[in-house]
């Protein structure tokens, strides 16, 4: 049986940022402003907190409505993430998509306004890391939960 070696090594993170901004020169300005891929190491960088950035830019876009180049910047994170070892799947989760969602909080709705770029595994992941932190009543849509919580204190005021 031949195993295939992962294309994205958490150990070569460098390729990792150079997929996530390819083909986007405002993503690469941004980016590049913060961090120098030129001389890039785990030594010296911190990959955690360089994601960071990326995840300030999709925020910060995303609350200004300026999602043109969201499609090709979920690609490339499907990408990665498929075609990626575990420690950069494990980056991709916590890294980029804990610091899109920490960051924009419920001003982005984050459980379900991603969900038109977000490609298959990333969107199982993306839905996962929430269910992780918050549980999965968030999958519920919100009337239905209104009236179960509704029908919950019913009940619970009849015991009284």
């Amino acid at each position: 049986m031949t195993v295939i070696e992962p294309k994205y090594k958490y150990k070569e993170i460098e390729k990792v940022f150079e997929k996530l901004i390819s083909e986007n020169a405002e993503l690469t300005k941004h980016f590049s402003k913060e961090v120098d891929l030129s001389e890039y190491n785990l030594d010296d960088d911190i990959p955690y907190v360089d994601i960071g950035s990326i995840s300030r830019y999709i925020v910060e876009n995303k609350l200004k409505n300026r999602t043109s180049d969201f499609d090709l910047f979920f690609k490339n994170v499907e990408e990665v993430y498929v075609n990626g070892d575990s420690d950069v799947q494990n980056f991709i989760v916590v890294g980029l998509f804990e610091g899109i969602q920490n960051i924009g909080g419920e001003e982005i709705e984050y459980y379900r306004s991603f969900n038109q770029w977000l490609n298959s595994e990333t969107q199982k992941a993306w839905n996962g890391i929430i269910d992780y932190w918050e549980g999965t009543e968030w999958r519920i849509p919100k009337n239905e939960r209104e009236k179960r919580e509704k029908e919950i204190q019913k009940i619970l005021n009849k015991k009284k």
